[in-house]
């Protein structure tokens, strides 16, 4: 079939067809109103009225005759939307004898043709008819019998002569508001038929006669489109292009044969301009190809998209170009990959229509989106720009290297003219706007001319990707775009550059799922480091690297790495230091005995669990923790040979005096709260060779080999100041290359305390709630530990007496033997052995009877006396006790009535907060609770009421009071 819209500036048009006896609709007229038709279609673009779209560029007049001999299939948008027969009969007898028959056989073959246009009669009024009129009066003119004949029928007068010219003009405009309604009616209805015929046939849709329903899917958008149903035709594009991608993917896996797919293939494709987003009418000159079945695919897509765009635009959804624009791009490339008969599409075709592609959608975007829009799907369309641009910046380099383009390769004349060959200036277009819109396809002949031009267009395209995805936050994606501009750098001789980019965009480097850009671009990093003598950088470029188990990564050995880092590490003549991670992971440090308070004299012991990912064991030289002072601490200057004066007399003051030292609680024996103090740096007598300074001990061990995996290394030493230290780094030598790990912790639960020798034994004892209660079993501990210079023997003996009335029950199974009276308990113990620096501890019940507290007949108990029997002197340590009353009662009874009320007030008088949960009252008679405080807590000097109700005169007494 002829192609019918050969001026890239004319969509279809509304068809009308026209019988015509006297050449009434000559070239004039219809000019006259294209016009006015023209100016309807401009006045409305968003379909608020009743027009058709401007692209449509007026109507297409068709004569009957030459619509009856066509016998081809019109598509919905080319059927005929309004039959007219257009007469100026002004003598009644013709009329008669030859209008009204070839009427009547007009309006049989319209019938017999079928479809939904209507039938308009146009009776002109010419000068004719109008001197006719004059000549007729009252018997009945032309147009008055035209009427009566045709009863039911559309007759339009239409004046083309007047006396007056605004009767001319309102004529005009009235019957061409007349055309346009009728043709827009028509086609809603046809657009309603046929997309009823099609939902209802979607579903099966055999794979040969696909292209018929595809192109049935492509014209009904198209029709939608025309009357400005922007909506619908945008779903009807996106359902075609769907299920076109989906039907050749179908293809591709299925290796089927199809008809209309080999003709489509068979069509030579000879261009490969890029679709026109901004001057969209230019896609209409692939219609009639398409419908056809002689159109290649690249234009297939290429028409699809840009009404797709147009729409999109049309409905202020600008932003979604990008997103079509991306879908469409790799469905392209994927069928051209996956289907065979498109594969011989010449070279390059579809990576220069992708590129040119890639920028008209972001310069379509910028010109035709509604700002405000825009704003408002900033973010999305941050991400899309730099995914169009990286996709851009793709099919350049595959262009570079088809075309020799590339470091290092020889152009290829021949295909870059063949490229070029392809590609349309738009300044060689017919209509095209200087200044529009840029000429992405001169912009691709001129890149592809010249090879410094190439270079120059791909570094730059490249930093904007890198910059466009890190300002849209896709830090995977710039690590990928930077790897492959270093390597373009490389290839350039440009070392420097490329090692600068690729650490820039390696910073982005995450552990999640990029194994494969890892590995290939800390590889071209560590090229270029060595190629730099960068060493320092280089080794710590390779120990990432080590660290990457083998897994499926072609190309990736991690021993090789890790035995240029052991060459390395021999041969350095200076010390390199390094990150510990990744190539160690720690798991955690026990101190042997999980202790936090050392003598000076302790070994210091520690487990290190860590876990080595390298690829093979790793020999390490010297392995060591540093621990630091948490402040300044007090150092004792010591000669080699032993303690100085000063440090001698320090030792001799801590030894244990005889005869009995009083204890607070905890507190080492022998050692006052002054002592304490001096030990911590604080106070005002220092002697004259002690000196301020920070300082740091170490933990060690030598010869430690690490193997894959988990290890563990103990490291031991001693500290020689005193002070509280927290650990600071650790160290693993080996070679020239020291791995630190800084360690650096926030709280206080690594933090360890360097104490002076203390050869004696700290003892006390304390209630588990903090006081001590009369009345009340108590849960006590009584602790002994050893000092840091001095050991518990083995079956010790220690005495513990109760001074006082008490009940005492261990509830350890420590040997002993108890022996009671009123006054006091004596408890002999047998210790088991405690080693220095270690504290038993030996839980009992403690319960003193209330009943001494309030009578004075036998002593409460007061002090604790333990005999530590082992030492030499024996020393006594005593510990006072002072016992709380919990609580105190007063009762009183008040008449009222034939009642008796007894109030009873309940006071706590020790020092912490008793809660009160009940008390039971013994009588002769039921009682009634008035007022009740159970289940309350009463605070130290706190008194809570209970009042009861019973008959008068009844003697009662208080049994039990729970608390």
């Amino acid at each position: 079939r002829p192609n019918t819209y050969t001026d890239v500036n004319m969509g279809p048009k509304p068809t009308i067809t026209y019988h015509d006896d006297r050449a009434l609709l000559n070239a004039a007229m219809q000019k006259r109103l294209q016009n006015r038709l023209k100016q309807l279609q401009s006045s409305s673009k968003d379909g608020s009225s009743n027009t058709f779209s401007a692209f449509c560029d007026g109507f297409k007049f068709v004569s009957f005759e030459s619509h009856q001999r066509s016998n081809s299939e019109q598509c919905i948008f080319e059927k005929p939307l309004l039959h007219t027969f257009w007469n100026a009969t002004s003598d009644v007898e013709e009329y008669r004898l030859r209008t009204k028959p070839q009427i009547v056989q007009w309006l049989s073959d319209i019938e017999k043709l079928g479809g939904c246009a209507e039938c308009l009669v146009v009776f002109c009024i010419t000068a004719e008819v109008r001197a006719a009129k004059k000549k007729v009066k009252g018997q009945g003119d032309v147009e008055e019998r035209l009427r009566n004949d045709f009863k039911g029928r559309v007759i339009v007068a239409f004046r083309l002569s007047s006396s007056n010219d605004n009767r001319l003009a309102d004529s005009l405009q009235s019957f061409t508001n007349i055309l346009n309604d009728m043709c827009f009616s028509c086609m809603e209805q046809l657009t309603e038929a046929e997309a009823k015929q099609l939902s209802n046939s979607k579903d099966e849709i055999p794979l040969p006669n696909f292209y018929s329903f595809l192109v049935r899917q492509i014209n009904l958008a198209v029709a939608f489109e025309m009357i400005l149903h922007n909506s619908d035709a945008l779903e009807y594009f996106n359902a075609a292009s769907c299920l076109l991608e989906v039907t050749l993917s179908r293809i591709a896996k299925t290796n089927e044969s199809v008809v209309w797919l080999d003709r489509i293939a068979s069509n030579p494709c000879t261009s490969w301009d890029y679709p026109s987003l901004i001057e969209t009418n230019y896609s209409w000159k692939y219609l009639p190809a398409i419908e056809d079945g002689s159109c290649p695919l690249l234009h297939i897509r290429t028409f699809l998209l840009s009404r797709q765009a147009r729409l999109l635009f049309a409905l202020d959804k600008g932003w979604n170009v990008s997103q079509t624009c991306i879908s469409t791009l790799h469905a392209m490339s994927r069928e051209r990959k996956e289907l065979k008969v498109l594969q011989a599409m010449p070279v390059g075709a579809v990576e220069s229509w992708a590129y040119m592609t890639c920028f008209e959608a972001i310069q379509a975007i910028m010109m035709q989106s509604n700002p405000d829009s825009l704003m408002s799907a900033a973010s999305s369309f941050l991400h899309v720009r730099a995914e169009l641009w990286d996709y851009a910046h793709e099919k350049l380099r595959t262009l570079g290297v088809l075309c020799g383009l590339m470091p290092k390769d020889n152009c290829k004349t021949e295909l870059i003219k063949t490229i070029q060959s392809g590609i349309t200036k738009r300044a060689e277009l017919a209509g095209f706007k200087e200044q529009s819109s840029e000429d992405h396809g001169q912009n691709l002949i001129s890149l592809l001319q010249n090879q410094q031009a190439f270079k120059t267009s791909y570094l730059t395209l490249g930093e904007m990707v890198i910059g466009a995805y890190k300002h849209a936050g896709r830090k995977r994606m710039a690590f990928k775009a930077g790897s492959m501009m270093a390597e373009f750098h490389k290839d350039l001789g440009l070392w420097v550059e490329a090692e600068q980019l690729l650490s820039d965009v390696c910073s982005y480097y995450s552990e999640d799922q990029w194994s494969h850009l890892f590995i290939k671009a800390y590889s071209l990093l560590a090229e270029c480091q060595n190629k730099l003598q960068m060493e320092d950088k280089y080794v710590s470029t390779m120990v990432l690297l080590a660290s990457v188990p083998a897994l499926n990564i072609i190309g990736h050995d991690p021993v090789i790495w890790m035995d240029k880092i052991m060459q390395i590490s021999k041969k350095s003549v200076y010390q390199k230091l390094l990150s510990w991670e990744p190539l160690m992971v720690l798991n955690k440090i026990v101190l042997q005995g999980n202790k936090t308070v050392y003598s000076i004299k302790d070994e210091i012991i520690a487990e290190v669990d860590l876990k080595y990912n390298g690829p093979k064991e790793m020999k390490v030289a010297i392995a060591s923790m540093t621990y630091s002072a948490v402040s300044s601490v007090l150092i004792k200057q010591t000669s080699p040979s032993g303690p100085t004066t000063a440090a001698k007399s320090e030792l001799e003051e801590l030894n244990l005096d005889n005869g009995a030292d009083t204890l607070s609680h905890s507190r080492p024996i022998g050692m006052s709260s002054k002592r304490y103090r001096s030990l911590d740096g604080g106070g005002s007598g220092r002697s004259s060779d002690s000196k301020q300074k920070v300082f740091e001990f170490y933990l060690t061990n030598r010869q430690v080999v690490l193997q894959p995996g988990h290890n563990k290394i103990i490291l031991s030493g001693k500290a020689n100041a005193l002070g509280q230290y927290t650990r600071s780094k650790i160290s693993l030598k080996s070679g020239s290359l020291d791995f630190i790990l800084p360690l650096l912790d926030d709280d206080n639960s690594t933090m360890i305390s360097i104490e002076p020798c203390k050869p004696g034994v700290a003892v006390s004892f304390d209630s588990d709630i903090g006081v001590f209660l009369a009345g009340y079993p108590l849960m006590c501990t009584l602790s002994f530990q050893a000092g840091s210079g001095t050991a518990i023997p083995s079956k010790s003996k220690a005495i513990v007496t109760f001074i006082g009335a008490c009940e005492v029950k261990l509830l350890a199974p420590v040997k002993h033997t108890a022996t009671n009276d009123e006054n006091q308990t004596e408890i002999l113990l047998e210790l088991p052995e405690v080693l220095p620096s270690a504290t038993l501890s030996i839980p009992l019940t403690v319960f003193v009877p209330a009943a001494c507290v309030i009578t004075n007949g036998i002593d409460p108990l007061n002090e604790v006396h333990v005999n530590c029997n082992w030492s030499q002197p024996v020393h006594v340590a005593k510990v006072p006790i002072t016992l709380e009353q919990p609580f105190c009662i007063q009762s009183s009874e008040h008449a009222g009535g034939e009642h008796t009320y007894l109030q009873l007030n309940i006071c706590n008088t020790c020092s912490i907060p008793m809660e009160l949960h009940s008390f039971d009252i013994d009588s002769k008679m039921a009682l009634v609770c008035v007022h009740s405080h159970l289940s309350t807590i009463i605070y130290p000097q706190n008194t809570v009421s209970n009042i009861w109700q019973c008959c008068a005169g009844l003697l009662f007494s208080i049994i039990t009071l729970l608390v």
